[in-house]
């Protein structure tokens, strides 16, 4: 069996309200960065990548709603 390490946890010593706009565009351009860098890692592990992405469309999806009712 192999040996499955968590990832290490991240905690915020900071915090800055940020709009979803704003939060959304940040994370698109990370995740755009992010993939350039990774995509040599042909087969490699994209569970980080498909984590991004789900959080992006989550995000965008709360802006239109916002918009719908705002």
């Amino acid at each position: 069996m192999d040996n499955i390490n968590p990832p290490p946890r991240i905690t915020a010593t900071t915090s800055k309200n940020l709009s979803t706009k704003r939060a959304q565009i940040h994370l698109q351009a990370f995740l755009d960065d992010f993939e350039n860098r990774n995509s040599a890692l042909k087969g490699g592990d994209k569970t980080v990548t498909v984590q991004l992405q789900k959080l992006n469309r989550a995000l965008l999806d709360e802006r239109q709603r916002q918009k719908a009712t705002g």
